[in-house]
């Protein structure tokens, strides 16, 4: 029987030289869910080094915005949330959090506070109040989200979900676009 042949061994760095450097260690990304529960508290976490997909999926099922940051002044106000949880629910996974500091992220972020629908009739008939829809603002301006605040037969009373502060105003539920909900 034979002997395995010997593993080279590694040169030895002179004395008095630093080792090589390694590679430098992944940055973890920060990511940020933040916006308003179903009575209008305000609720915010800051998940690092998670899987941004299932991210993207929590904000969409609990109706909250996304953020990442990249300057130190974004990272000086998410540092004071709180560590958010993928794997609970509620207010397990993304706790509330003082209106001040709600404001500061959306101040970050742009746009207008507000709650944000997750509910997406398939058809004109399902429109409903809180329901998120596509309505035309001007053919110059285009198409944008909107929510819907109520509904009087074929009348809908509708807010633009990204800017609430521009007031309500009145379309046909047949005028407006649905959003592909499979």
């Amino acid at each position: 029987m034979s002997k395995k042949p010997a593993k080279p061994k590694a040169p030895k760095a002179p004395k008095g030289k630093a080792p090589k450097a390694t590679a430098p260690r992944a940055i973890k990304s920060t990511v940020v869910l933040f916006g308003l529960d179903e009575t209008d508290n305000p609720r915010g976490a800051q998940f690092v080094g998670v899987d941004e997909a299932l991210i993207g999926r929590m904000a969409k099922s609990m109706g909250l915005r996304i953020g990442t940051p990249h300057a130190p002044h974004h990272y000086a106000v998410t540092q004071k949330l709180p560590k958010g949880d993928v794997h609970g629910t509620g207010l397990k996974a993304v706790p509330q959090i003082a209106l001040d500091l709600y404001e500061k992220l959306n101040a970050l972020v742009g746009g207008e506070t507000g709650a944000i629908s997750t509910t997406q009739p398939k058809t004109w008939d399902e429109i409903g109040p809180s329901a998120l829809v596509i309505a035309q603002d001007s053919l110059a301006d285009g198409w944008w989200p909107a929510v819907v605040i109520k509904r009087h037969e074929e009348n809908i009373v509708i807010k633009w979900r990204d800017f609430p502060g521009q007031g309500e105003f009145i379309r046909k539920a047949n005028a407006v676009a649905l959003l592909k909900n499979d």
